[in-house]
């Protein structure tokens, strides 16, 4: 822990804003959670509508 103080201490104050900001990146990264399944829940919902994809999708051109 001393050393990285050490080399800390010899930033210009640009570097250490640019530090600062690192290491609010690497303390976002650990704690961000990696995102789980995708959710496909909507699945054959409109599979009581009397349009086939093709035909809904002139509809939505025209």
């Amino acid at each position: 822990m001393e050393n990285i103080e050490i080399k800390i201490s010899q930033l210009t104050p640009g570097l250490i804003d640019e530090l600062d900001h690192y290491l609010d990146y690497l303390i976002n990264k650990k704690i961000t959670k990696k995102p789980g399944k995708l959710a496909q829940d909507w699945a054959g919902g409109l599979k009581e509508e009397k349009y086939t994809s093709i035909e809904l999708q002139k509809t939505i051109t025209n």
